[in-house]
């Protein structure tokens, strides 16, 4: 179980909609231009995530050995299974009327959270092969596997970027004490 804890951030959920697109057009055509477009589409996603939570009182000391009851709040992600691949993952949703297609024998809450949490959720779990994305309409899975090879991209432009942020900034500030290559201007006034 995950412990929860609040996050401030304001969940947008406008970039939702243009992944369905994506995810559309990618089953039209699949390609990797149309690949990267529903990856880079779904980076800036934010999904709804089903679990349930188990709220429980625990007795807390303080530095001063004072004793308190804090509320603790922990969630158990759902998990579904895949027939095909027996595999696990956890279902991820775009919106409220995709949520309501999940059949849950147990009553649940649903958390908005980013790709990238998502992704480390997953990472986290070995057990869980990896999270699906509407899966009960566009059922998009996303693996471990792919997971990781979408984090190494990641890094590796980030480097790069960075690198290349270095270069440009070392050659502006260089620019002040370079000298003046030796160049020499003659006329043709003296040539005979």
């Amino acid at each position: 179980m995950a412990e929860l804890k609040a996050n401030n951030k304001k969940a947008n959920f406008d970039n939702n909609p243009k992944l369905i697109e994506a995810i559309e057009a990618m089953r039209k055509n699949f390609c990797a231009e149309t690949q990267n477009k529903v990856i880079n589409t779904a980076l800036a996603c934010t999904f709804l995530v089903p679990a349930m939570v188990e709220k429980t009182t625990e007795l807390v000391a303080d530095a001063e050995n004072h004793v308190n009851f804090e509320d603790k709040s922990k969630a158990k992600f759902i998990l579904l299974n895949n027939n095909k691949t027996k595999g696990t993952f956890f279902p991820v949703f775009t919106s409220p009327e995709e949520v309501k297609k999940l059949q849950y024998e147990q009553p649940f809450q649903t958390f908005a959270m980013r790709f990238q949490d998502i992704a480390a959720l997953t990472e986290q779990t070995p057990k869980v092969q990896g999270f699906v994305i509407n899966p009960f309409h566009e059922n998009l899975p996303f693996t471990q596997e792919m997971l990781e090879s979408i984090k190494q991209t990641l890094i590796r432009v980030t480097k790069e970027r960075q690198a290349a942020a270095k270069a440009a900034q070392e050659g502006a500030d260089g620019e002040g004490e370079k000298t003046a290559p030796p160049i020499t201007a003659t006329t043709n006034e003296n040539i005979q």
